[in-house]
């Protein structure tokens, strides 16, 4: 008897989470062991159990899928991991790619369509929706011109992240504890590097890129 893939469902929404998992129910070459609403749950059913593939949403509270997925690649090397979301969006699937994903699908997809891009992955197939452009998405895989974010330090991702999400130069000074001529230095250095303007431009290049935008 051929063993069950072991499967872990992380997605904030807990109706689609369920259904997701009664559909999973009904294969018998699958095994949903975990369905968890939050990243740092992920990680810690990460750092306790062993599992052939998680299958992760884009948008997450507090990070996101790619954050998520580096971590629980780090975590467990040979999972595999299937990025899932409503966007249809080449940027945000050729990150989680990049990140480490296996695959992604679009939770518009069919239910018979994810539950074979999870086999796909588990197989070791990168698996696309049939729908996204191949081509393009490829071509931002390869591209480092593609990813502005990468070009930030550390500090300067941390600083671009509160400055799209509505915060002030005040706010983020205190928030940091540094100096608010520092803060806006660092802003100076963000939009050079990502070639943006304004904040609005920011903004635009945060959501392209999957980075909460969601004022606090």
């Amino acid at each position: 008897m051929t063993a069950r893939a072991q499967i872990v469902l992380v997605d904030d929404h807990p109706l689609f989470r369920q259904g997701l998992r009664e559909v999973l129910s009904r294969e018998s070459d699958l095994d949903v062991i975990a369905d968890v609403g939050l990243a740092a749950e992920a990680v810690q059913v990460a750092a306790s159990r062993i599992f052939d593939v998680a299958v992760i949403d884009l948008v997450l509270p507090n990070t996101n899928g790619v954050a998520l997925t580096t971590e629980l690649k780090r975590l467990r090397p040979s999972c595999k991991v299937l990025g899932l979301s409503m966007l249809d969006e080449p940027t945000r699937i050729a990150e989680m790619i990049r990140a480490g994903a296996d695959g992604f699908a679009l939770k518009s997809q069919p239910p018979s369509e994810i539950v074979e891009a999870i086999r796909t992955v588990v197989s070791g197939t990168r698996y696309l929706p049939p729908t996204s452009s191949r081509e393009q998405i490829h071509a931002l895989i390869d591209s480092d011109d593609a990813w502005p974010l990468r070009r930030l330090t550390a500090r300067e991702r941390e600083i671009f992240d509160l400055l799209v999400s509505g915060r002030s130069n005040d706010d983020i000074a205190s928030q940091l504890f540094i100096a608010k001529r520092t803060v806006e230095t660092h802003r100076q250095h963000i939009m050079k590097k990502v070639g943006a303007r304004s904040l609005v431009e920011l903004i635009r290049i945060g959501m392209k890129h999957g980075v909460d935008t969601t004022v606090a």
